[in-house]
Order: structure tokens, then C-alpha cells, then sequence
């Protein structure tokens, strides 16, 4: 809808008009027209105007070579001269300049007046302009239209595929599709730099660049890219493929009204997912604490289309220095979300699973299923291995521990796997250990228990620190001795075999044991006490 200097010249008041040089330019697009009677004029153009003048106050005080110069740097469209008055014929110099330069110059006679050629010309150009504006709001309210109506991102692409004649892909900050017109042109590789390529405005930053497409047999083709921008950051890109013919001026007019309504229906989603995210989470809290009504459960869950029924068990991890990769991060959320969809991509290799995301951890509630307890374990033990080999990949010093609650066959006793997945990460932070099943732990599930909120020292028998003592005054090792004495079931001569010892000295030892501690181990009760003593002091050393 733009006009050209060759447009202009056909109008009724320039039919005598002649262009005296820069023919070639006769294409350049105007965009306005004014009156240049003072040199310094120049300075104050914003491009694409066509200036009129008679030279007066110019012809004896400038040089034309660089005026004309000046002109072509400030993007004037075209230079029309009336003659007969102030100056008889166009100056050779401004003739060779416009020739050189490259600016079209325009002879007009004496009795055509500005404003005859003023009014045209702005006449064009505003209805042209009303043309837009008409164009710019059918654009907008079809396109807003879309996003009211519920058409999402699908349908903003089909409408722009229909306006443009050409595929369009809305990705996400990271180039992954979130709505395309054609799957084959989702893929590009780019042929060029980013210096290279062609900025097509400046305001919005849009850009056209040259890709090839994997899926059409590497086939060329150009993009127009527009990055959407909310709070100051690219959240995804509009990218148009230029496939089927190169998109014209006037249709950029859509893409900037795209981009907006992109960016709405973004937004949009962004409300819809932070309502989700909390009514799912508030229910994830809910069932943890074990304290809820069922029927309210399970009517909060089917408005989320999850199904609660079977058994489950809870998958507790804990990121230690994450506090390390978010110094330089302006949202928390963000990258602990990045973190959560890693873990939830290869969880889903395994089996639909519940996630609740917390400021250093997360939870998974796992469903059971028909699966044996060996294979969930398995399962769950295979995508944890995978899990830390990418984490670790991209956070080095990040520490990833993992405690596995035991299966629950009701959803009212998942509080119960809970407790045992937070317990088994207590376990394993003590011991060191970066995946631990709170099943695998046998009686230290007890002592987890105990120890979580009190001191474990408190339950070490006294006859085992007395005999920690003796050893270390003496130098002996009679608490290993004891240690492995209980662990062969009280067997001496397997004992003596152990320790690679005479089996006289295993009973000499025993012997003192008694003497020093005053415990009959024949007795069960004393037994007992005894190999709780020694896992305790066992957890207590392997925690420091």
C-alpha cells in the first residue's frame, strides 16, 4: 500500500515535471512531503520525504555535493526543484550529485504551485494510512477474537497460516513448538550468523534469517522471527517460514498484532498453570498430612482427571547447594521448575506419577499399579540413576538424595510413606548415601524414627559406652569384638574365623566383655540392647 517517487510523478500536477537525475531511485517509498527553503532543514527529517524547493537561501550558501549527500544519509525519497525564479536551470553539481549518490532530482515549472503537489500527495498518503489502520484493527479483533473464544496457540497459527499464505511455529524460549501449521518445518538448522542476519524492525526486533529444514530434505527457506517479550524477557518466539512466496509489507502489520495477542494468550496460560500448579499442590499437602476426608479427596482429584485409586509409594528428593546455581538467577521458581521438568521427563519413561515441588526438594507420588514391589524398586531405582547423570551434567556440585517411602495400598495412608521417604533421606544425608529405600533399612527404620528430632546418643545402652571407653584407654578392640560376636549369632569359632584370631582368645574377650560391662550375653534382653547400641554408634560415626 506504500507509494513510490514514481507513483508520485504520475499525479495530474507533476505530468510536466522531469527527472533530471537519479532515475534509478524512482522506486524509493515515500512517506511524507514538505517544503526546504533553509539548509539546515535537513537535520530535522525522519526519511522518506519528498522535499520541494526554489533554492532560495540555499544556492549560494552550500555545497550541493554535500547537501545532496546529506540528504541521501537522512533517507529523503526525492528532491523536486522549481525553476524560473531563484534559479534558471538545476545546477550541474546538483544534476552529478544526485547521479553519483543516487537521489532522484525532479525539474518543475515556475507556475506549479506547492501546494497543488502537497495536497495529492498527503491526500495519498493519509488514506493510505486510514487503510492500515482499518487493515490493522480487522487484524486484531479476529486474532483477539481468537483467544476469547478459547482457539489458543493452535489457533492463532491456523488464522496466521490463512492471512500470511506461509507455515507459522510458535515456540518457546528454548525453540521448542508449542503450536505449528506444519510439523516438517518445526526443525531448522540456521545457514548463518546472528550478525548476518537482516533486522527488519527495530522497535520490535523482528528478523529475517536464512534456515534449512531437516524434514523437506534440507530445503532453503528464510524465517521472519519476532521474539515475545513480557517483563522484559523473551518468553517465545513468532517465526514465520517464508516457503511458499516472501511476505509483503503490508503484512507485518499482522505480526505485530500477533505478537501481542501471542503474548496475551501466553500470559493467559501462564494464569491458567499457576491456578492449576496450587490447586494441585494444596491437594498433594493435603493427602501428605494424612488429615482429610476421603470423599472430599477424591472429588478435588477427579476435577483434575487424576485417579487415586491403588496403591502408591512416596519418592522424597532433597538437592543439596542448590543455593550455588541460583546466586545469578532473578526467579527461584524457574530454575527449580527446570529441575522438576527434568525429573518429571524420565519419571514419565517409567509410569504417570504426582509431583509437588518445593524451595530445595521435591516429592513424586508413584503409583504401584500391577507391578510387583521388586519391579516399582527397580523402576524407580533405573529413573534416579538417570536423573542424577543429567543433573549432574548441568550442576556439578549438586548433590542429589533420594528416600523411597514404602508401598501403601490406600491413599489414606500415603502421610505414612511420607514420613518413611523423609526418614530414609534423614538416613541416607547421615550415612552419606544418595538413594535410600526406607524398606532396605530393617531396625535402623527404627532408630530413623527416633533419631529424627531427638539425639541417638541418649539411647546407647551404658555398658556399650563403657566399653568404648575401656577400648580406647586400653587400646583393645573388645566393641568390634562383640560387634561381630552378635552378627555370627553368637557363634565364637566363627568369630575367631573373622577376626583371624585363636578361638581361646575369642573367649578370653568375651570373658572380659562380661567383666566389664556386667551383661550375661546369653540373655536376649541384654543381646538386643547391645546390637542396638552398636548400630547406633555405627550411624552416629558414619554421620561425621
Amino acid at each position: 500500500m506504500e507509494i513510490t517517487v514514481r507513483e508520485v510523478m504520475q499525479m495530474e500536477p507533476l505530468q510536466g515535471a522531469r527527472v533530471v537525475a537519479g532515475e534509478t531511485k524512482l522506486n524509493n517509498i515515500v512517506r511524507g512531503i514538505t517544503i526546504i527553503e533553509r539548509p539546515d532543514i535537513v537535520e530535522w527529517l525522519e526519511g522518506g520525504e519528498i522535499l520541494l524547493t526554489s533554492l532560495y537561501n540555499i544556492h549560494n550558501e552550500v555545497s550541493y555535493q554535500e547537501y545532496i549527500k546529506k540528504m541521501v544519509q537522512k533517507g529523503v525519497s526525492a528532491l523536486i526543484i522549481k525553476t524560473g525564479r531563484v534559479v534558471q536551470e538545476i545546477p550541474q553539481e546538483i544534476i552529478q550529485a544526485g547521479n553519483e549518490i543516487g537521489l532522484p532530482i525532479i525539474e518543475l515549472g515556475e507556475k506549479v504551485k506547492y501546494i497543488d503537489i502537497m495536497y495529492p500527495v498527503m491526500a495519498k498518503l493519509f488514506n493510505d494510512q486510514v487503510i492500515k489502520l482499518q487493515y490493522y484493527k480487522q487484524v486484531q479483533d479476529r486474532l483477539t477474537g481468537l483467544v476469547i473464544a478459547g482457539e489458543g496457540l493452535d489457533g492463532i497459527v491456523r488464522v496466521l497460516e490463512e492471512l500470511l499464505k506461509n507455515p507459522v511455529v510458535i515456540y518457546d524460549k528454548k525453540f521448542q513448538a508449542l503450536a505449528a501449521t506444519d510439523l516438517k518445518i518445526v526443525r531448522f538448522a540456521e545457514v548463518q550468523d546472528s550478525s548476518e542476519r537482516e533486522i527488519l524492525n527495530n522497535k520490535f526486533y523482528y528478523y529475517r534469517q536464512k534456515v534449512l529444514l531437516p524434514e523437506l530434505n534440507n530445503q532453503k527457506a528464510t524465517q521472519i522471527v519476532i521474539p515475545i517479550q513480557q517483563l522484559h524477557q523473551i518468553s517465545a518466539y513468532l517465526v514465520v517460514i517464508e516457503i511458499n512466496r516472501k511476505m509483503r509489507d503490508l503484512e507485518f502489520i499482522i505480526l505485530e498484532n500477533a505478537s501481542t495477542v501471542v503474548s496475551l494468550e501466553l500470559v493467559k496460560r501462564f494464569a491458567i498453570g499457576e491456578v492449576e500448579r496450587k490447586f494441585k499442590y494444596d491437594l498433594l499437602d493435603t493427602l501428605v498430612t494424612g488429615d482429610f476426608h476421603l470423599e472430599t479427596v477424591l472429588e478435588r482429584a477427579s476435577l483434575m482427571g487424576w485417579d487415586l485409586r491403588g496403591a502408591f509409594c512416596v519418592v522424597m528428593m532433597e538437592f543439596d547447594n542448590i543455593n550455588e546455581y541460583l546466586q545469578d538467577r532473578d526467579n527461584r521458581n524457574t530454575f527449580l521448575t527446570e529441575i522438576g521438568n527434568t525429573v518429571a521427563n524420565v519419571i514419565n519413561e517409567y509410569t504417570y506419577h504426582f509431583m509437588r515441588i518445593k524451595s530445595d526438594s521435591l516429592f513424586v507420588l508413584w503409583p504401584v499399579g500391577s507391578k510387583s514391589q521388586a519391579n516399582v524398586t527397580g523402576d524407580i531405582n533405573k529413573a534416579v540413576q538417570k536423573i542424577t547423570v543429567i543433573l549432574k551434567k548441568k550442576y556439578k556440585n549438586m548433590r542429589l538424595f533420594t528416600g523411597v517411602g514404602g508401598i501403601v495400598p490406600q491413599i489414606h495412608e500415603i502421610a505414612k510413606s511420607f514420613t518413611e521417604a523423609k526418614n530414609a533421606i534423614h538416613y541416607g544425608k547421615t550415612t552419606n548415601e544418595s538413594l535410600v529405600n526406607f524398606a532396605d533399612l530393617g531396625v535402623m527404620r527404627l532408630l530413623c524414627k527416633f533419631g529424627e528430632n531427638n539425639d541417638l546418643r541418649e539411647y546407647i545402652p551404658h555398658f556399650i559406652n563403657k566399653l568404648q571407653i575401656y577400648d580406647q584407654e586400653n587400646n583393645t578392640n573388645l566393641l568390634h569384638t562383640l560387634e561381630v560376636f552378635l552378627g555370627t549369632n553368637s557363634n565364637a569359632a566363627q568369630t575367631a574365623k573373622e577376626l583371624f584370631v585363636h578361638y581361646k582368645t575369642v573367649l578370653y574377650r568375651l570373658d572380659k566383655i562380661k567383666e566389664i560391662t556386667g551383661i550375661d550375653l546369653n540373655n536376649n534382653k541384654d543381646r538386643l540392647e547391645a546390637e542396638l547400641g552398636i548400630k547406633i554408634l555405627n550411624l552416629l560415626r558414619k554421620s561425621h
